[in-house]
């Protein structure tokens, strides 16, 4: 598994994955997989290209994240490159040409909408016409019969808390990962101790709002309740990611803890007292048995 910057030296005979990539969902695999089934039988290495920035939101993943997820389907090599001006002002030849003057490409894939160049005019014809139609493979992949798995649609569903439909176009649970903070130890306080996971400032802020997640630790699953942003009884203002584990006592300061989201579960509110708050946190623990 290698990860270069754009325009550092890869091996020859790659075969191209082409995509932002930010979101990795069910689509995005289906491009990543085709990718490697191809490479093997070709005897390629697979390759992915994607691109960091030029877009007005954050992305669902971090970039780190999005190197998990890639690695994760068998990807040898990702190439990533920021999106930005002037890249964004090359033609659909410009960067054809020039990517094909970094790289030994033997083929690229690509979904059926992908579209790259200035004023997106590069579309999967302009890969036809530019490599041959032997050497470009099209994944098309739509949904589920009413929208399109997209980056968009992801974000959408996540922004509304509706974490099964976001996972449904994912593939499988959401996540974030990030370092194990110190807190405040008011969960401790209330017999409920919670990991703090830092969260990158890259990534998309999902709906506010109490989760059933789980995590894992030494290849064992632990059951968790997720406060995802403010603590309004504490009179605390900043978003962070709160993760009460059910079953698990030791130390993960300062590791790095993956928490994957299964539903939402209720909104923040401000109680009128930590007697009050920690009631409802015994409700909340009962989802773990649904």
């Amino acid at each position: 598994m290698k990860i270069v910057n754009y325009g550092e030296k890869l091996p020859k005979n790659l075969i191209l994955a082409l995509g932002y990539f930010d979101a990795v969902h069910v689509g995005h695999k289906a491009v990543l997989n085709k990718t490697v089934a191809i490479a093997k039988s070709k005897n390629l290495s697979p390759t992915a290209l994607i691109f960091t920035g030029g877009k007005s939101d954050c992305d669902v993943f971090s970039l780190a994240e999005r190197f998990d997820r890639i690695f994760k389907l068998q990807i040898e090599n990702i190439i990533v490159k920021s999106l930005d001006r002037a890249f964004m002002q090359k033609t659909k030849t410009e960067f054809l040409t020039e990517i094909t003057s970094l790289y030994d490409i033997k083929g690229v894939v690509s979904g059926s909408d992908f579209t790259f160049g200035l004023n997106a005019e590069g579309s999967v014809q302009t890969l036809i016409d530019f490599f041959g139609e032997d050497l470009v493979f099209v994944e098309k992949l739509l949904g589920d019969g009413t929208q399109k798995f997209s980056s968009s649609n992801v974000k959408q569903a996540l922004l509304q808390g509706d974490i099964k439909r976001a996972n449904f176009y994912l593939g499988d649970e959401y996540f974030i990962k990030g370092e194990v903070l110190r807190g405040k130890g008011l969960g401790k306080t209330l017999g409920f101790p919670t990991a703090n996971v830092k969260i990158e400032d890259s990534k998309l802020k999902i709906k506010q709002g109490v989760y059933k997640t789980f995590v894992l630790i030494g290849g064992k699953r632990y059951g968790a309740i997720s406060n995802f942003g403010a603590q309004p009884t504490v009179n605390g203002e900043s978003v962070i990611l709160e993760t009460y584990i059910s079953g698990f006592n030791g130390d993960l300061y300062g590791k790095t803890l993956t928490v994957y989201f299964e539903d939402y579960i209720r909104d923040i509110k401000k109680f009128s007292s930590l007697s009050e708050l920690s009631n409802q946190l015994k409700k909340d623990k009962g989802v773990l048995n649904d």
